[in-house]
């Protein structure tokens, strides 16, 4: 990078927050270079949101419930994410679930149709007695028999769905049973349309090393840590992989998940604060870039907000949603920068929804005869905050370049989700087994119509996951704690039915989970209901994305030039590791 360094950060998620907090540390403030972080809504952290309540039942116990809205826990694999623990230092936060654990032990499935919940073995032993066995022995023969060397290397362009992959392996019924529920607890979607080399890629890696078979490649990599090595060396050669996590690998020995005490928000306030506390950090909120330009004379970017403001950079990291970006770069066409705003770019944006193309549906990776539509809405802000005025660099009066739109932007849709966090009194009647939750698997004759149904895709035990984050106030400690859970609807069912504003949406839903749960009984009366409904939250990165973001970027290097990035989940990878780790990449190689 060159003199008069400045880098707007568009975005302020998890990767915007993740590559403003790494600029800030590569470039402090002796450097001369300021960042500027933008975000439309008024709080930064993007899906993340962590709220504690205080409950009370008819008999007068209280307790503190942590709940969480967004992701709700971590597993120790993301060096990216222990590394900001131990630069934030936040190891006293930190709250572990142990493998020997019953949330780490115990998942389950609810089969639809079905009464109770069903577990998946987690052993040998356990996998001979169980009702499921019928589908996993022979699902792992099938895959041992493979022998033709059928692979889908990452280094190749190849690429199937997950329900076709786990078809080609391991048969039709293992693939809806267990693949699809999998992908709704990841993605929200139909693992008919989400691609394997973009959303398990490990899988393809087993699949190549086991000679086209998964099980051989799992069983190679478990009796062998050669190839472990080999990534590991392979790493640490890549300067930006060098990690700095101090003590926190140790921390993490034996740990299956983990949270922190005040929920995952304690993550993004972290990142928050230690990026207010830095001299050439701006942080904007509550206002929208509404255009993005680039000018001809000197390549600064041009940032244009809905309250008039105008932020010009010489490098640019997008972690935008694609369909935001893509109205970015939709509107450069009409924006010239001027040494002062013009009348009209200084009136709010008007509140409207924009249409965008809808991605290409019926997708290749659908199976013959379903046809689930995509529902592609971009939403424009529909609200302006006031922020504090800041000092941004004066705007080049020139022409600026037309910036073409990228290609596959629109390529894939999103998953909406319905989030209710649900608490219920103490009762000496446990609410669930002891676990970390269930899953429930695509029905067998395809999704019904959209929002037609409940649309549950699973739900899961916070109070067994994650109980340490609850606080009892009442009087007897030793008395039954309040259980706490956490129902996840929609994606690829579309929006609940009834819908969750309405009364009949509790009763239905508490229904639902005395079928899920095995209760003859109805389930108690609720002390609290926290009903979130997050449009568009999950990218799905269908059949051929890696392929596509491979030309998207190349476009993005062609178009935006060498000073800009695109990151973000639509590109690498939803979870919160991926996030954070495509931020702090973004940063060190900028």
């Amino acid at each position: 990078m060159g003199p008069a360094r400045a880098i707007t950060v568009l975005g302020g998620g998890l990767s915007g927050l993740s590559a403003a907090f790494h600029l800030s540390r590569r470039f402090p403030a002796r450097s001369g270079t300021r960042i500027t972080l933008v975000e439309k809504s008024t709080r930064l952290g993007g899906w993340v949101q962590s709220e504690r309540v205080r409950v009370k039942d008819k008999h007068g116990r209280e307790a503190e419930v942590l709940l969480e809205s967004g992701p709700r826990t971590l597993r120790p694999a993301s060096q990216a994410i222990l590394e900001l623990i131990h630069l934030l230092q936040l190891e006293p936060s930190v709250l572990t679930v142990s493998s020997k654990a019953p949330a780490a032990r115990n998942r389950f499935l609810y089969l639809p149709g079905k009464k109770g919940l069903v577990t998946i073995p987690s052993t040998i032993l356990s996998l001979l007695f169980s009702p499921l066995a019928k589908i996993l022995i022979p699902a792992v023969l099938q895959d041992l028999r493979q022998t033709d060397g059928l692979v889908l290397n990452t280094s190749y362009p190849h690429d199937e769905s997950v329900d076709a992959f786990l078809t080609r392996h391991f048969g039709p019924l293992f693939a809806l049973t267990f693949g699809s529920a999998l992908v709704h607890g990841i993605y929200a979607a139909d693992s008919r349309l989400l691609s394997v080399r973009a959303a398990f890629a490990a899988m393809c890696r087993l699949e190549e090393g086991g000679g086209g078979s998964v099980v051989r490649g799992a069983l190679k990599e478990m009796l062998s840590s050669f190839k472990l090595h080999q990534r590991r060396a392979k790493s640490q050669a890549d300067g930006s992989r060098v990690y700095e996590v101090g003590e926190v690998n140790q921390l993490m020995k034996g740990v299956s998940v983990y949270s922190f005490r005040d929920g995952m928000q304690t993550l993004t306030d972290a990142m928050v604060n230690h990026l207010r506390d830095q001299e050439n950090v701006d942080l904007i909120q509550g206002d929208a870039a509404v255009s993005l330009s680039k000018a001809a004379a000197d390549g600064r970017f041009c940032v244009t907000m809905s309250s008039g403001q105008k932020i010009v950079g010489s490098h640019l990291i997008s972690t935008l949603p694609l369909p935001h970006l893509h109205q970015l770069l939709a509107s450069t066409k009409s924006v010239r920068t001027s040494a002062r705003p013009t009348p009209e770019l200084q009136r709010t944006v008007p509140v409207h929804k924009a249409k965008l193309p809808p991605p290409p549906f019926p997708h290749p990776a659908l199976s013959v005869g379903s046809n689930p539509p995509g529902r592609y809405t971009a939403l424009l802000p529909n609200s302006r905050a006031e922020h504090p005025a800041i000092t941004s660099e004066k705007p080049p009066a020139s022409v600026t370049t037309s910036l073409p739109p990228l290609p596959h932007i629109l390529s894939n849709p999103s998953s909406s989700v319905t989030v209710v966090n649900l608490i219920f009194p103490p009762s000496d009647t446990p609410i669930h087994p002891e676990g970390f939750g269930y899953l429930i698997p695509r029905p067998a004759s395809d999704y019904p119509g959209q929002g037609s149904t409940l649309g549950m895709l699973g739900t899961v035990f916070d109070s067994c996951a994650l109980g340490g984050q609850d606080v009892s106030i009442s009087a007897d400690r030793r008395s039954s704690k309040f259980t706490k859970v956490t129902v996840m609807l929609g994606g690829p069912y579309g929006p609940p039915s009834p819908e969750a504003a309405s009364p009949e949406f509790l009763y239905a839903l508490l229904g639902a989970l005395q079928q899920h749960l095995g209760h003859n009984d109805p389930l108690p009366e609720p002390v609290l209901v926290r009903v979130r409904q997050h449009r568009d939250c999950i990218p799905t990165p269908t059949v051929g994305h890696v392929a596509r973001i491979v030309e998207m970027q190349s476009a993005v290097k062609q178009t935006l030039g060498e000073n800009a990035a695109v990151i973000g989940a639509g590109v690498a990878g939803v979870s919160v590791g991926d996030c954070i780790e495509s931020g702090r990449r973004a940063a060190l190689e900028l």
